[in-house]
């Protein structure tokens, strides 16, 4: 597999372990078997959109960190109040994550349309 491959596994292998989660665990959430989840940690095995989301909704993290170039560990934090989570924790947790994600999302979108709006008002 490619360097990138590689780095995605990395960035997965961290988070997963700050989470405190387990291999099992994430394969019983991701419904597939423990040792793609190793292989795919190891950059030994591609990862699909669909996984890479769920992932990233139960990390609290953009997809966009993940996949992006940048070697370096994702530049984000989870507490979790459990010393492990069960799959229905994972999954609730999941949901809160994605909703946190889009409000982060939105606040993004509206800096962006307030400093396209503040460089229209200079130009008139």
């Amino acid at each position: 597999m490619t360097k990138h491959m590689t780095d995605i596994g990395t960035k997965l292998k961290l988070l997963r372990e700050n989470a405190n989660l387990t291999q099992k665990q994430i394969a019983k959430y991701l419904s597939i078997d423990r040792s793609l989840v190793s292989k795919i940690e190891k950059g030994e095995c591609s990862i699909n959109s669909d996984t890479l989301n769920q992932l990233s909704t139960l990390y609290g993290c953009p997809v966009s960190l993940l996949i992006s170039n940048d070697a370096s560990s994702p530049a984000f934090s989870q507490a979790f109040k459990a010393a492990s989570l069960d799959f229905t924790e994972q999954q609730a947790l999941s949901i809160l994550n994605k909703i946190a994600l889009n409000q982060f999302t939105m606040d993004q979108l509206d800096e962006l349309i307030k400093d396209d709006k503040n460089k229209l008002s200079f130009k008139k």
